[in-house]
């Protein structure tokens, strides 16, 4: 027992260290001088790391530059790029991480209009896919004028496939029921519980999907090497490619080694060019920026309040300790857009979501809250990531204007609710349950039994009432007839083109177009300076390091390991884990697990 007391103590001795480094790490980053601008740039985009929508790095990882890059940040320096003299070029380096498809095509339009300045774009990567799939690594390379490749790499574009996991059987043999309720019949969230395949309705609505993807994949490629589609497709369907015939199809430009890469650079530019990362470029911008906005009253700069939903939406979200959480609370957005509201500064909101959805309630309290920013004279704009489905289309519908990627999905209109129930594990295990209530439907979310026939007409009422609620204001909000609502919803998911086609969406375009829209629409000229401003204000690294020293204990280490080990079993349950961690409440959540889109 003393034994492990004493490595109970060892461990928080050296938590504690790393709390001290940490911070002296930080105090050193803050005081460090302001950088000084090389005159000869090349940009260096990492694709090796992932791309975010918002980056919030931990205090034990601010000492390394490996970490995640926020797209608009990516967006920005791009554009930055494009008219700063002093970068020559920019070179995107590729490995095993590949962005989402709805960043992939926002940067894929940055680089288009980067191009237009003359200036090279080199895209270099080992491989692109390796032995993995790599359609939007490619994709997004296809927009750089020079691809080159690492000689014995390969080109991985193997077109677009969505595979998920059926456990009906399995469950049935353990004595598990999935006893789950849908709106409607494209609403296949817990499918993967209830059947051993698809059922035909899915499987067609998946199908149209991903062969829409597919297409606009295709269609990209083939307009940024100046192919036709239908060479693509080809590509697409005989791939992948070892090095030799990925220069023999033209799919690559050059095989050569990342220090060969270096040197044409130092040959076309100079000895003193420098590569210079995403954080470090915005570090020499942000003081230009910083004395253009000091010009006085005239000059002062118009605030545009940017509000990320970013994750799972659900009434409130828990945090604990430096953990990163993929939930959404709807009280943090609501008081989020009521500061917006208050801020006399801001003149409108950009509302960026990317988010499968989650529970209909707090959805509802978001959706309220976009709803009082706008009587309150701050319209909004949304703008989607790589999917704003289901609660994420809740909290959407009623903006001013909705721009989708042609990527992002969006839509799966629609309802679930129900419960595991497990009763047929006790059975076999001769275990039985009793229990003493006040009213029959007491065990209603009960995992001992299934639902009895009056409680599933209670949950079906309960799933009408939301998914009635939805369609109604989806069609209201839309300025579409209620009678054309069962074509768009029924748990149905679109594309970004797709919904654009069908007015679930305004516009297809990005984060650029969302904020170009919303300057005109909240009366801001094309001359005056515009300051993006995040609400609420994201926490800075010594936040985090200070909220950890308060949290931070016996119980709270508990925690952080009760819920690293409920994320590894995310890996295994995927989308069931909202069902483990909020047992049979009604959700509004996308129709698949987004991340077997490939």
């Amino acid at each position: 027992m003393f034994a492990w007391l004493g490595r109970l103590f060892a461990l928080f001795g050296f938590l504690f260290f790393l709390i001290v480094v940490a911070g002296a790490i930080i105090a050193y980053r803050e005081a460090a001088p302001e950088p000084v601008e090389p005159q000869t740039v090349v940009l260096n985009i990492d694709f090796t790391q992932p791309i975010v929508e918002q980056s919030t790095p931990s205090p034990f990882d601010i000492a390394s530059d490996d970490q995640p890059i926020a797209l608009i940040d990516v967006l920005r320096a791009i554009a930055h790029a494009k008219e700063d003299p002093h970068v020559k070029a920019i070179i995107g380096h590729f490995g095993a991480e590949q962005p989402g498809l709805a960043a992939t095509q926002e940067i894929r339009a940055a680089l288009k209009e980067f191009r237009t300045s003359g200036k090279p774009t080199y895209a270099y990567g080992t491989s692109y896919g390796d032995f993995g799939l790599g359609n939007k690594a490619y994709y997004l390379a296809s927009a750089f004028e020079a691809i080159w490749m690492q000689p014995i790499g390969s080109v991985s574009l193997t077109g677009i496939g969505l595979q998920e996991p059926f456990f009906k059987t399995a469950l049935d043999k353990i004595g598990v029921t999935a006893d789950f309720m849908q709106r409607e019949e494209y609403k296949s969230f817990m499918d993967m519980a209830k059947h051993d395949a698809f059922v035909p309705e899915v499987r067609n609505d998946m199908q149209n999907l991903i062969a829409d993807i597919a297409a606009q994949e295709a269609d990209g490629i083939a307009e940024s090497r100046g192919w036709k589609a239908e060479q693509v497709k080809k590509l697409m369907e005989e791939g992948p490619y070892v090095d030799d015939e990925a220069m023999k199809n033209g799919l690559v430009t050059k095989l050569a080694y990342q220090n060969e890469l270096q040197t044409e650079m130092e040959q076309k530019f100079g000895k003193e060019v420098q590569g210079v990362g995403i954080d470090e470029y915005l570090a020499y911008r942000a003081p230009k920026a910083a004395k253009t906005e000091q010009g006085g009253d005239a000059h002062k700069p118009v605030k545009i309040a940017v509000i990320y939903c970013n994750g799972m939406i659900m009434d409130h979200a828990v945090r604990q300790g430096l953990m990163d959480d993929k939930v959404v609370g709807a009280d943090d957005l609501s008081d989020a857009f009521d500061d917006a509201i208050k801020d006399k500064d801001v003149k409108g909101i950009l509302f960026r979501i990317n988010s499968p959805g989650g529970s209909p309630e707090a959805s509802e309290t978001i959706r309220h809250a976009v709803t009082e920013a706008q009587a309150k004279g701050k319209p909004v704009y949304v703008s989607m990531g790589d999917m704003a489905a289901s609660g994420g289309y809740w909290v959407a519908m009623n903006a001013d204007h909705i721009v989708a990627d042609a990527g992002s999905i969006t839509g799966s209109i629609g309802v679930i609710a129900g419960k595991f129930a497990a009763d047929g594990i006790l059975e076999k295990v001769g275990a039985h349950m009793d229990s003493v209530k006040t009213a029959d439907n007491a065990g209603l979310w009960s995992p001992a039994e299934k639902f009895t026939q009056h409680q599933r007409d209670r949950v079906n009422a309960l799933l009408d009432r939301s998914y009635q609620y939805f369609i109604k204001n989806v069609a209201d909000a839309r300025h579409l007839p209620l009678d054309k609502m069962p074509d768009l919803a029924k748990g149905r998911v679109w594309s970004g083109l797709q919904a654009q086609r069908v007015g679930l969406v305004d516009e297809v375009g990005g984060l650029s177009e969302t904020l170009e829209g919303l300057r005109k629409k909240a009366g801001i000229g094309e001359k005056d300076i515009v300051a993006l401003s995040v609400f609420p204000q994201p926490e800075t690294p010594v936040q985090r390091l200070l909220r950890m020293l308060k949290s931070l204990g016996l119980q709270q280490a508990m925690a952080m390991r009760i819920s690293s080990m409920l994320g590894n079993a995310q890996h295994v349950l995927g989308p069931w884990m909202p069902f483990v961690t909020h047992h049979g409440a009604t959700q509004a959540l996308l129709p698949f697990n987004a991340d077997s889109l490939r």
